[in-house]
């Protein structure tokens, strides 16, 4: 077996023949490599520091035209130092000053990739949510750590995984939300070169992740619904006309409006007088208002909820009360607006005895299985006039421009009849 030859005088440097790499010391992570008539030292060490490290060789300079060995040893040996010191790159050794112009912290990218880039694309509700969501996150990580830190050469996938199992251990789809800010922080990060490419530590979700499988709501009962059997529906009905818990007449016919309109419960406690259009009958909701789920700068797809001679007489009866407001759901009680509160129809439910049973925004589930159940309407017709808009995704958004409102009057006015056969007392 032939011993090891190692390249430690600058004399053997000199003398080197075969093209090849030749180590200096033992264990020393510096070689001289042979090259045609150059000669060249090399430092090779593992960053992160651990033996999943990638190893990452550092040009230390050529031999006789820019270093000896002595002091190529010597650089080798500051710059390993440097970068276990510091826990950085050993790339990045005499660049101090050029690195810590560009580095930022991750709270100051975060909030600039926020400001700039997010808000500007959607609604102040979306951005309020998200910054809710880092403003959780900072807690944990702090307003000095760097953003390069969370790169994944240097754990930052680890300490993100950390933070997120510690933040949200109850809440995986707040989780997986908030990894999801997380990415597009992160890529934010890599087009302005805050970090290095290919770093991003959350490009891709964790395996333990559960909080973007569909699950199915428990809080309804529209699985008790046959073409058969009406289910829970009737109980239901009867336990909202018996008001149990005495609710505020408000809140009792703002619980009906919302089982007749079909729509979201943020939709109908923003409800205004204005919206209704006696001409075509039709109560026409602004596309930017919140609770529709429009894009921020969607003006063109108003909904349309098309009036029944049942919703007609529920309205009648809220008129005679709030008239002469603004808002349909007019209330002193809620902060900053005056109209009901989007969670006010929702706690009714609770209220009547319906928690962990039958969820206001779940009452879309009971539309929809009631109609493919007991009638012949198609599920398209359904889901227009709950106010969703897949018709316009991918090829066909580009050509379809149809609007079905005839077959959704038609809906409106069954599914109207519907409940006041199962009981509802307008």
């Amino acid at each position: 077996m032939n011993a090891t030859f190692f390249a430690n005088t600058n004399s053997k440097i000199r003398k080197l023949k075969e093209d090849k790499s030749y180590p200096v010391f033992p264990n020393s992570g510096l070689s001289v490599i042979k090259r045609g008539n150059s000669r060249y030292f090399q430092g090779r060490m593992r960053f992160p520091f651990k033996t999943s490290g990638k190893k990452i060789a550092i040009p230390i300079g050529v031999f006789e035209r820019d270093v000896l060995l002595e002091d190529a040893l010597e650089k080798w040996y500051v710059i390993k130092s440097w970068s276990k010191e510091n826990n950085k790159d050993p790339k990045l050794f005499g660049k101090d000053k050029e690195e810590k112009e560009s580095e930022k912290t991750f709270k100051e990218v975060a909030i600039e990739y926020l400001e700039e880039v997010f808000k500007p694309q959607y609604k102040e509700r979306t951005y309020q949510d998200r910054a809710n969501k880092l403003n959780q996150m900072l807690k944990f990580i702090g307003d000095e750590k760097l953003i390069s830190d969370f790169e994944i050469e240097k754990d930052g996938r680890k300490y993100i995984s950390n933070m997120l199992k510690t933040l949200f251990q109850n809440s995986p789809v707040q989780l997986t939300r908030c990894r999801q800010l997380l990415n597009q922080i992160f890529n934010y990060a890599e087009d302005e070169t805050y970090i290095r490419t290919n770093q991003n530590p959350v490009f891709k979700k964790f395996q333990w992740e559960t909080g973007n499988k569909r699950v199915v709501s428990k809080k309804n009962f529209a699985d008790t619904i046959t073409s058969k059997s009406w289910g829970l529906l009737p109980e239901f009905i009867q336990s909202v006309n018996e008001n149990a818990c005495h609710a505020l007449t408000i809140t009792d016919l703002a619980t009906k409006a919302h089982l007749l309109m079909c729509i979201r419960t943020g939709v109908v406690s923003r409800l205004e007088w204005d919206w209704y259009n006696a001409e075509n009958d039709a109560w026409i909701i602004p596309s930017q208002t919140s609770g529709l789920k429009r894009k921020k700068d969607d003006l063109l797809n108003d909904h349309v909820i098309p009036s029944t001679p049942e919703i007609n007489k529920l309205m009648g009866k809220v008129r005679e009360i709030t008239g002469w407001q603004k808002y349909c759901f007019y209330s002193l009680k809620s902060k900053n607006v005056y109209h009901i509160g989007t969670e006010t129809i929702n706690d009714h439910f609770k209220n009547l005895g319906w928690k962990d049973k039958q969820s206001a925004h779940q009452w879309r589930s009971v539309i929809t299985t009631t109609a493919l159940e007991r009638s012949d309407f198609t599920y398209e017709v359904i889901d227009r006039q709950l106010g969703r808009m897949g018709h316009l995704n991918g090829t066909r958004g580009h050509y379809d421009r149809s609007t079905l409102l005839d077959k959704r009057r038609t809906f409106m006015e069954w599914w109207s009849k519907t409940l006041v056969k199962q009981g509802l007392k307008i």
